[in-house]
């Protein structure tokens, strides 16, 4: 076996690993650190990169929301697609408040509850 063949056999196990939870908690992780960004790039005075982030970010909610399964997961699913629903409309008109570092703070703050919410979740199953 060459060496990049056995590499790819540790990230195919590495990869088997992760639960569902798990893959749901790395892109919540993945959208605040966007959403930090966009804060740090907004008080330097970077719009341009700023919107860039807050599109990844509404692009990473959106996926989490299309990942969402209703039928199956109930009222909590239907909670986590409002809320999903109410924070990318936020961010998509950031930038008709005259602070959208306010509108940025309370998108990371609902959803450092909703991966706070999964990493309890997980721990449970």
């Amino acid at each position: 076996m060459s060496l990049s063949a056995k590499s790819i056999d540790i990230k195919t196990e590495v990869v088997d690993e992760i639960t569902p939870y798990q893959v749901i908690t790395m892109l919540l992780d993945g959208a605040l650190e966007r959403v930090d960004q966009a804060i740090i790039s907004l008080d330097e005075g970077e719009l341009e990169e700023a919107n860039a982030l807050v599109g990844k970010t509404i692009g990473i909610v959106g996926g989490l929301r299309q990942s969402l399964d209703t039928k199956q997961g109930g009222e909590l699913a239907n909670n986590l697609d409002m809320l999903y629903e109410y924070i990318v409309a936020q961010l998509q008109a950031i930038d008709e408040y005259d602070e959208p570092v306010i509108i940025l703070d309370e998108v990371r703050k609902l959803l450092n509850e909703v991966h706070s919410g999964w990493v309890e979740i997980e721990a449970q199953v």
